[in-house]
């Protein structure tokens, strides 16, 4: 609407809410994986809105990673 009334349209950032008292977020948080999984999870909600992860190479690494 704002874009339609010749009014500039404000950059928005996506933001990611992590429910941290769902039981498979409190099973991470004992995980030494923990850092890895929480870039995969962040990267992989960027995918599933059309965006890329700010470093794809690092991303199909973690990935990798943890398929091994």
């Amino acid at each position: 609407m704002l874009k339609q009334a010749g009014q500039k349209v404000p950059d928005l950032k996506p933001v990611l809410e992590v429910n941290a008292e769902h039981p498979l977020v409190k099973k991470l948080e004992t995980s030494e994986h923990f850092d890895d999984l929480a870039h995969i999870l962040f990267d992989q909600a960027l995918l599933a809105e059309g965006g890329l992860p700010e470093d794809p190479a690092a991303y199909v690494k973690r990935v990798n990673a943890l398929l091994m």
